[in-house]
């Protein structure tokens, strides 16, 4: 009996793809979680998604997916994610900075909020150094400046928007 294998879209490739990275990162945590006392019952566990993973794998190969495809998808996810996490990490040390010059701020919250702006900044430099010492550092680059295009048109809309609504001033 012949099976027509049909050709999976870009959508449930990358959406396949993404649930293998998700499966490799539990591996992860529940080897790391069992390396300090053996637990017969996370080495099941860890068995359990392995198989998981390499049923995936099958899959993917039988409806025409390489290797190749999957490590392109996982790179590409891997930069996205990178991204991400630089322009989250620069506003939260944005909105750090906003708030930090408050008269009002308790002592206590001005601690808090300094101790964060230097976790946040260390985040940001970490992720930096990694863009940078990425293969692709110049195509990073040049996708970290049209999210920090975007994030500028969307905060000009929304300052627009506000000033559209407030009511006009009279002498």
């Amino acid at each position: 009996m012949s099976r027509s294998v049909s050709a999976l879209d870009e959508k449930d490739k990358r959406t396949h793809v993404k649930t293998l990275q998700s499966l490799q990162r539990d591996i992860n945590f529940y080897k790391k979680s069992n390396e300090n006392n053996q637990n017969p019952s996370l080495e099941k566990i860890i068995d359990i998604l392995r198989n998981s993973q390499t049923k995936l794998y099958e899959a993917l190969a039988q409806h025409g997916v390489t290797a190749a495809e999957v490590h392109k998808i996982i790179l590409e996810n891997s930069d996205k994610e990178l991204i991400n996490e630089i322009m989250r990490l620069q506003g939260l040390k944005n909105r750090i900075d906003k708030q930090l010059p408050d008269p009002n701020l308790s002592p206590e919250k001005r601690q808090s909020l300094e101790k964060s702006l230097v976790r946040a900044t260390q985040a940001h430099i970490d992720k930096w150094d990694e863009l940078i010492n990425s293969p692709n550092k110049n195509d990073l680059m040049r996708k970290i400046e049209q999210a920090q295009i975007k994030q500028l048109e969307r905060e000009n809309r929304t300052k627009d928007r506000t000033r559209e609504q407030e009511p006009e001033r009279t002498r």
